[in-house]
């Protein structure tokens, strides 16, 4: 082999040689970034800790046929709106049903005893709740599922919550409460104990029965650590002008937590104070049964006028 071909042998191992190496840098480089994009994902996921979000409990248990001037559809499409609302101020949401408050141990007794009393069938779907409730292992938050948020966000519903003992926002109105589980418990015994068919209150309901205990009982027997009224009743606007729309009062509005869009309430803010917020074809008639679509125009009113 002469001078010229040992030169060009030597050549091309070295570029042989060369491109080899540089594959093998290639594969390098490719694995050192997919080893750092996995390292920086791990971490992310190891050191991003998200806090819990609340729970946010309701309770249905659907009439067949609908009830309380409302179609089946209309109280489910105003748990929906319930739902939705709850979840975009930081809630968790459950519904909770028959099945929930029939794992209670008391429930059998307490059904007789309703039974008894001849409480219909709505109202004992109302005592349902308080043993769906008592069964949970860390009791919590529920809200009446025509029971919407205005200053309530999750943060500020985990720190009430932090407090002791039985809570209502709204008095005797059941509308938001929060307990932990032996609290629940003590109240729902001392309904039971209290429920008869000669009870002098004019109807046996939940309402009716959580007033006649707080009149009769001290709070420290009841196991009440709040007993405040922070849930607006109906809706937070007033009368607009003429031929005009009503306004929504962020005034009101920042000053409780929750708004409770009941039937009378929302029937008294259509006939009567005309603070029901608009919507096209509405009716008498129908006030109850809109009230998810009212209820979705309210927080955005809130949002929009009243949250800076």
């Amino acid at each position: 082999m002469d001078l010229q071909q040992r030169q060009d042998s030597k050549s091309a191992k070295h570029n042989l040689f060369y491109i080899f190496g540089s594959f093998c840098l290639l594969l390098f480089i490719i694995d050192y970034i997919s080893l750092r994009v996995s390292i920086s994902g791990h971490l992310r996921d190891v050191t991003v800790v998200h806090a819990p979000r609340p729970l946010m409990y309701t309770f249905f248990e659907p009439v067949e046929g609908g009830c309380c001037g409302m179609s089946e559809q209309a109280h489910e499409d105003l748990v929906k709106a319930w739902e939705n609302a709850w979840q975009s101020y930081g809630w968790d949401t459950k519904v909770l049903s028959e099945s929930d408050a029939k794992r209670h141990p008391d429930f059998d007794s307490f059904q007789e005893k309703l039974i008894e009393a001849d409480v219909n069938e709505y109202d004992r779907r109302c005592f349902w709740r308080w043993l769906a409730m008592a069964n949970l292992e860390d009791g919590g938050w529920i809200s009446d599922y025509d029971n919407f948020p205005l200053t309530l966000t999750a943060d500020i519903g985990i720190e009430l919550g932090k407090l002791p003992g039985f809570k209502s926002w709204q008095l005797w109105v059941p509308s938001l409460l929060n307990a932990d589980r032996e609290s629940w418990n003590k109240i729902v015994k001392l309904m039971m104990d209290t429920i008869s068919p000669d009870l002098d209150v004019k109807t046996i309901s939940d309402m009716q029965l959580l007033l006649y205990l707080h009149n009769h009982l001290s709070e420290q027997e009841m196991g009440v650590s709040v007993w405040t009224n922070e849930v607006l009743p109906g809706f937070p606007y007033i009368r607009g002008g003429e031929g005009k729309g009503p306004k929504i009062d962020c005034s009101v509005a920042q000053s409780y937590l929750a708004a409770h869009l009941s039937h009378r309430d929302s029937h008294e803010a259509f006939e009567e104070s005309h603070t029901y917020p608009r919507i096209e074809g509405m009716t008498e008639s129908l006030h109850a049964e809109k009230r998810g679509d009212a209820a979705h125009i309210m927080l955005r009113d809130y949002r929009e006028k009243c949250v800076e």
